[in-house]
This record gives C-alpha cells, structure tokens and sequence, in this order.
C-alpha cells in the first residue's frame, strides 16, 4: 500500500513528491528554532534541488517510471539530518547531480560547454567546503567523467583548466584558501554508520543482480552510483561531509533498483515501513547511540 502511492507515475505523482519533501523538511526543522539561518537556506537548496530534479534531470530520479528514489532519498535526509546538517547534505547532492548531468549531456553530445560547466562548477564548490575539494570532490567528479563521459586526453585538460582559473582567482581574491588538510572532519558516532552500511551489502548485491539486465546506459548510471557508494564509504569513514552525501546518493540509486526488482510487494512495504520508523526513532532519539 505504502510504495503503490510511488510506484507510477501520474498527474498527482508532482504533489504526492512536494508534500512528502515538505514533511521531511517539517521533521528536520522541528528542532531547529535557533538555526533559522540553516533552515530558510535548507528550504532554498531543497526547493532547487526538488525542481531540477524533477526537470532537466528527471530521467535519474524517476528511475524505470517509478518515484522510489525520491521516497529513499528524502527518507534518508532525515536520518542525515540527526547527526549532520541538512544544508550540507542538499548542497553537495545539487553539486553531483549537476555535474552527473553535464558529463551524459556530453556522452550524448559532446560540447566543450559542458566540460568547462563542469570544472567551473568543482572548483566554485570550494567556497562551500574547501578542505575537501582536492581531497573527495574532485575526484569524484573526474572519475565520474571517465566512467560515464567518453573522457579523452583533451577533455580532461579543458576540464583541469575550467577548474584552474577560478579556483586560483577565489585564491587571489581572498574568497578560499585551499589547504591540503585530508578532511575537515565529522564526529559521527560510529553505531550510525551501522544502518546505512547494511543498506549498501543489500545494494551492492542489487547492482551486481541488476547490471547485467540493463541497456548501455543504466549499465553507466549503475556503475557510476556504484562508485559513488565505494568511494563515498571510504572517504565518510575518515571524517568527510562530502564523501558522506556521495555514499547517499549512490545508495539511493541502487536501493531504488531494488525495490524495483523485489517481487514480494508485501516484503517490500514491510522493509519501507520498517525503515521510516527506525529512522523517526534515531532521529528523535529514541535509539541512544
């Protein structure tokens, strides 16, 4: 009953998405009377992030006609939200996306626009999180180019100059000072990571399930959340927000795979319903870490 409201789409399907992300917004924001700077910039990001991607980068949330991603994805910013600030976790989930975006529009057709978009838009995200440009950012981006982009010699040096030049310039203006600090650090209790690994064993297991019964590019989309979700892992372990958001944007890919192909409806509502309400418990401290 729970997933058939988000199963197929419909005229209704844009509504049911706005009100569930109003609710999650609701749930994070209860406790955030003395922050109200971070939430209206929360509603900002969160606003951007449910319009675009219910626009120009539709086709990878709305994965095989159903809205699974959407429901995992806002399920899992409320858990974000009880250790790390949500603000963080919609800021780097616009960043890659957006950059994800640009490199299957270059696939498609290559334009050196979208080579030079894409570096200037890694190298702006400094001003947000500068210790971790060098460290998980930027990789993440190249590597994504070169698994899902037909990157060539020439389009990885017009990427590293469009990331140059106005990474130097906010250096020279004063704006960010790069540091070559690994990570600026996240103290997560570790009993947190707990439930989020155990939904990547059940999505690794997904990808490899599912990879092989997909087109050409839901096999590129696959492996690029699948390294989104190896690499985000090993960079959140050491203390990175960025690493973190990566991991959780691979996770709801390849979860949303899953629901997918679970032929037990039943199981999977179970499943679904189980984990809201852990999540509710964790978040409102009902579950001492």
């Amino acid at each position: 009953m729970l997933l058939s409201y988000f199963r197929k789409i419909d005229a209704y399907s844009g509504i049911r998405m706005f009100a569930l992300a109003i609710v999650a917004l609701a749930l994070t924001g209860i406790d955030a009377s003395l922050q109200w700077e971070r939430l209206l910039l929360a509603t900002v990001l969160g606003a951007a992030w449910l319009f675009l991607s219910w626009t120009v980068m539709r086709d990878r949330w709305v994965v095989r006609g159903t809205l699974f991603r959407y429901l995992i994805f806002l399920v899992l910013a409320v858990y974000w939200s009880g250790e790390l600030y949500l603000t963080d976790l919609l800021f780097f989930t616009l960043f890659f996306e957006l950059n994800w975006h640009l490199i299957e529009l270059h696939r498609r057709k290559p334009n050196t626009l979208y080579v030079l978009h894409s570096g200037t838009l890694t190298a702006i995200a400094g001003l947000w999180s500068p210790d971790e440009v060098f460290s998980v950012i930027a990789p993440a981006v190249v590597l994504t180019w070169l698994v899902s982009g037909g990157i060539k010699f020439k389009t990885l040096l017009q990427w590293a100059l469009a990331f140059a030049v106005p990474a130097a310039l906010l250096n020279g203006i004063g704006k960010v000072v790069w540091t070559l600090t690994l990570f600026s650090g996240a103290n997560i209790p570790i009993l947190w990571w707990i439930l989020p690994l155990l939904l990547a064993v059940f999505a690794l297991f997904e990808w490899l399930q599912s990879y092989r019964k997909a087109n050409q590019t839901n096999k590129s989309r696959a492996t690029v959340a699948g390294f989104w979700l190896v690499l985000g892992a090993a960079a959140a372990i050491f203390g990175s927000v960025a690493g973190g958001v990566l991991f959780f944007l691979g996770l709801s890919y390849h979860l949303t795979n899953g629901l997918r192909y679970l032929k037990n409806e039943r199981l999977a509502n179970l499943i679904v319903a189980a984990l809201v309400i852990f999540i509710l418990c964790s978040y409102f401290n009902l579950i001492p870490w």
